[in-house]
């Protein structure tokens, strides 16, 4: 029996197991005249009923999973059949013992006939879920793969004006050169700034598309040496962070061990969390980089900062797609995003396996954070996203989605 991979399975399995009406119809007959041959030698021959009446329930029961309710008429002729053989015959059994037990037929018949009736609810109400879950689970991949078509295309055609636009930009104030006014030299440096935004905000749009197939992404998985990644990332940072007046610092384990990852994308989670906290931290604010090991196959990595903070209700927000909190506001002025940058972070480190966490209160500063397992000893692939990583019950809040 083949399998649709794209389907659920189906329940019509258990249904096909089952006889059809009628041979089902044929078995109870069967079992029916059996049991009155049966009776016909215990009442007539031997004399006597309680040896073989228990021999009734078999025909009942079966009769009660196949047709519910109906079942009693079964029972009821079974028990005439037990009554009529008591009374014709010299039986010794009494009478009212016969009752008791054509009674106990019928009880049997009905509440088995019952109990069938709701499975067979229960049965039919799985099929439609199943099979709406299957329709369902056919249009989010199909869903998904006009997603997947939708990010590259527009990616493409929206790289394509925007980097012939910065170097016709370039062009222009290279020919003008020193003729230009201040107000115009104020006007070309806006227009950089808006299209460095835009230039970031593709950058950060291509990595979410490939995000999109981490099957394929897990392949270029290597061993990192964390600690010499976050060096790489604060020193490339630091112009960035001294335009602010920001002490921009690092406080790395010694003989931290290796992790497993996609090293393009282990830069970038950091990167995120360190830009993120130059643009929240206003002036001459600290911000350190931090590298710890827990328990025996965690590391985790925090950015800690002395910014504005989140207040609890944004936390549940901050890892949502084109999100944007309102009120990030640093020292009167907008921070400048799409709200694309934490949503990445959290996908690539779901991506490896890990999770990320945020420890802040508003005014307080904020702890960005994510913990990763260390690099496999062992000739197995080296991103093992099945693995669970403990909660640390002291310094961990886990970002929990609404």
């Amino acid at each position: 029996m083949t399998e649709d991979k794209n389907n659920l399975p189906h329940s019509g399995i258990i249904q096909d197991s089952v006889p059809s009406s009628a041979n089902r119809f044929v078995i109870v007959c069967v079992l029916m005249v059996a049991f009155i041959a049966l009776s016909a030698h215990f009442h007539l021959d031997r004399q006597e009923s309680i040896g073989y009446s228990h021999f009734a329930y078999i025909p009942i029961i079966f009769a009660a999973f196949w047709w519910g309710r109906k079942a009693v008429f079964v029972a009821l002729i079974l028990g005439l059949d037990v009554l009529g053989f008591s009374i014709f015959s010299n039986s010794l059994s009494p009478l009212w013992a016969d009752l008791v037990r054509v009674l106990f037929f019928l009880i049997v018949a009905f509440v088995i006939g019952e109990l069938s009736i709701e499975l067979q609810k229960t049965h039919r109400a799985l099929r439609e879920r199943s099979e709406r879950l299957r329709k369902t689970n056919s249009s989010l991949r199909e869903f998904a793969i006009l997603r997947k078509a939708f990010l590259h295309i527009a990616i493409h055609d929206m790289k394509s004006p925007v980097s012939a636009t910065t170097m016709l930009l370039h062009s222009l104030q290279t020919l003008l050169g020193e003729s230009l006014t201040d107000k115009q030299e104020h006007l070309i440096e806006r227009m950089h700034a808006r299209l460095d935004e835009a230039a970031s905000f593709l950058r950060d749009f291509q990595l979410f598309a490939q995000l999109e197939d981490p099957s394929q992404i897990r392949k270029q998985a290597k061993e990192i040496d964390l600690n010499e990644l976050i060096s790489d990332v604060v020193r490339a940072n630091q112009d960035i962070a001294h335009n602010k007046n920001h002490k921009l610092t690092c406080d790395l384990e010694d003989n931290l061990p290796h992790v497993g990852g996609v090293e393009r994308l282990i830069r970038e989670v950091i990167t995120n969390l360190v830009t993120n906290a130059i643009k929240y931290t206003p002036d001459n604010g600290s911000i350190v980089v931090r590298s710890r090991t827990r328990g025996k196959c965690v590391v985790s990595l925090e950015v800690e900062d002395n910014g504005i903070g989140i207040s609890e209700e944004n936390q549940k927000k901050l890892f949502r797609e084109f999100v944007r909190i309102k009120d990030n506001d640093v020292a009167g002025q907008k921070v400048s995003g799409i709200g694309l940058g934490l949503s990445i972070v959290k996908r690539i480190i779901d991506m490896h396996g890990g999770r990320v966490y945020v420890i802040s209160e508003s005014g307080k500063g904020s702890i960005f954070g994510f913990d990763i397992h260390i690099c496999p000893t062992d000739e197995g692939p080296l991103i093992r996203p099945v693995l669970r990583i403990p909660k640390n019950e002291v310094h961990m809040k886990e970002y929990v989605p609404e």
